[in-house]
């Protein structure tokens, strides 16, 4: 029988979500994973009634600056156990570009590198199984701006590459595009060709894709990718800072910026909204425990990895191109401590991906964070906003966006009150105005300080920090 279903026994929480419409993955190049951005978008409508999709959890090598091979896989799935990060949620073990061969085998088949992989990644798969979690990897059909190489891309090989994957026992696919000259009209008959090639695979895998690899700024907010994928991303990515303090006036399209959590945040409340039971926006993955230099350092290493430049196509050789041509007071500003995410920042970035009901994948090294790090991930009570089945996306009340509100299943509602100022500030809202009915009384727990009180219906806080957030579940009385 399919290795899942040996999991259902497992007592760990949060299953592995049933494949849907399936759709090439995310996570952009190796050296465009600086840099980045270029909006994108989504695709046709669902043909088929859609199983529940929840936003997953997990683990993702690609920001992680860990060498990517059998042993710091191993150390990772370790980790995610001791940690509590499996037990609070978090069930993917998703291994990014750099896990493939260079070449295809002799029969054409992709394969795992022979020198970090010595045992295959069916020995990986087995071993996430075994620890209860469950392995995810990355391909893309092109491979032309990518962190591996365009000899084991996946375009014209979809139906292959899938029975390989169903064969080792993944259960998580992310599909970037990977390819810089193309269009919509392009890009939905090839992420369509890998959703059907996994259907047809005989496993169930999660399908996550990326589009925002190509130059149609439009994509992300005009097209709805939810009949193809399980999850798609929605616009550039993410690095671990507040906001982009690069100018980014007269940048032409096709060169990439940087997007901070502010940036992100604001895109991901812009964007058309296609989160629901059987499909999952993505903002990217999470930037929480992890340092600008420590992010510049694994993206220049991933960079250094890659063959020789002569030998990569022109269209990733532009972009190993824009990212050494950053100047160099730039790169210099960018790895002073002070351009990275603060703790109270952190905190705001991991509450506000809750509100979104967005993938909460985690992109630190697991094997050495901070005891700080850890607390803040395995947050249960924020973690059940993210996890709500009604999967509702926050958003800013019209006349104050320092209140973003997020219904929840249960008739409650989710209330982040967040500063967005340099400033200490209080914000008060009530709770009629954040959608709830009027009652006698509420229940108002205080998510990060686990703190309960009541209230007749007035919701402050007093002295918000600079960037921070107090996060509440405020409950209607009976």
């Amino acid at each position: 029988m399919p290795a899942r279903n040996r999991l259902s026994s497992l007592t760990t929480p949060t299953p592995r979500p049933r494949q849907r419409t399936t759709a090439p993955g995310t996570r952009w190049a190796a050296v465009l994973a600086l840099i980045i951005g270029i909006a994108c978008g989504t695709a046709e409508p669902a043909t088929a009634d859609p199983a529940p999709v929840a936003p997953p959890m997990g683990w993702n090598s690609w920001n992680s600056g860990i060498a990517l091979n059998e042993k710091s896989v191993e150390a990772t799935i370790d980790a995610m156990v001791a940690s509590g990060m499996r037990d609070a949620g978090y069930r993917y073990v998703n291994l990014d570009a750099g896990w493939a061969a260079p070449e295809r085998d002799a029969a054409g088949n992709i394969q795992a590198d022979p020198t970090s992989f010595p045992h295959g990644m069916a020995a990986i798969a087995a071993y996430a199984h075994d620890h209860g979690l469950l392995l995810g990897l990355y391909s893309s059909p092109y491979n032309q701006i990518c962190g591996q190489t365009p000899d084991n891309a996946s375009l014209g090989h979809e139906e292959a590459d899938a029975r390989t994957f169903a064969t080792w026992g993944i259960d998580y696919l992310k599909y970037d595009w990977c390819g810089p000259d193309t269009d919509h009209d392009t890009q939905v008959p090839v992420f369509t060709a890998m959703r059907d090639a996994l259907r047809h695979s005989g496993r169930d895998i999660f399908y996550s894709i990326n589009p925002d690899s190509s130059p149609d700024p439009d994509l992300t907010t005009v097209y709805d990718w939810s009949g193809i994928a399980d999850m798609s991303r929605i616009d550039n990515d993410l690095v671990p800072i507040w906001h982009n303090p690069l100018p980014t006036d007269g940048v032409p399209a096709g060169l990439f910026t940087m997007l901070g959590v502010t940036e992100l945040f604001d895109a991901a409340t812009r964007a058309p909204r296609h989160s629901g039971p059987g499909f999952v926006d993505d903002p990217d993955m999470l930037v929480v425990g992890i340092q600008m230099a420590e992010y510049l350092g694994s993206h220049m290493n991933s960079i250094e990895t890659t063959p020789p430049v002569e030998q990569l196509p022109p269209a990733q050789r532009a972009a190993i191109g824009q990212l050494f041509t950053l100047p160099p007071d730039v790169l210099t500003a960018l790895n002073q401590p002070v351009v990275s995410l603060t703790e109270t920042e952190q905190r705001t970035h991991f509450s506000l991906w809750a509100m979104l009901a967005a993938p909460l994948i985690a992109g630190n090294d697991i094997t050495t964070m901070s005891e700080q790090t850890r607390e803040l991930l395995t947050n249960r009570e924020v973690i059940a906003v993210d996890q709500d089945p009604l999967m509702a996306q926050g958003a800013a009340l019209p006349g104050d966006n320092r209140v973003v509100v997020k219904p929840l299943a249960d008739g409650s509602a989710a209330v982040a009150l967040v500063n967005w100022s340099d400033t200490p500030a209080t914000i008060e809202t009530t709770a009629t105005a954040v959608g709830l009915p009027a009652a006698r009384d509420y229940t108002v727990r205080d998510l990060w300080d686990r703190t309960t009180t009541d209230s007749t219906g007035p919701l402050t806080a007093s002295a918000v920090p600079p960037h921070g957030v107090v996060l509440l579940r405020v409950t209607p009385g009976r």
